[in-house]
């Protein structure tokens, strides 16, 4: 019961941790985008700059969901949502949401 616990707990992780670096990533690369197009064109507003760059990453999160849960659980195969508390499952979706959120952080290394 405990190995199947975990399991469980790791294969909601990796699937929150693969959405939060999804979901992180291309909004910094579609916002910086979106920013020099706006420069170019003589808007400054860097902030709506990020919004549309989260609107688009978070569509594209969305889209990929089924897709990165179908990836994680060919190699861990859910069990039975029962076999979880509703405190494990948010603790496992809340740190692997922000694991990948700061990994999806990484074009900040990049940018000029």
């Amino acid at each position: 019961m405990l190995k199947r616990t975990m399991n469980r707990i790791i294969s909601v992780m990796i699937a929150f941790i693969i959405f939060g670096f999804i979901d992180n990533f291309l909004m910094i690369v579609f916002g910086e985008r979106i920013d020099a197009v706006f420069l170019s064109m003589g808007v400054t507003n860097t902030l709506l700059a990020a919004g549309l760059g989260n609107t688009l990453s978070d569509a594209v999160g969305i889209m990929s969901g089924r897709w990165v849960e179908k990836v994680v659980h060919m190699r861990l195969p859910p069990p039975e949502d029962s076999d979880l508390t509703k405190l494990q499952t948010v603790s496992a979706e809340t740190i692997g949401i922000v694991v990948g959120c700061l990994i999806g952080l990484l074009p900040l290394l990049f940018l000029k």
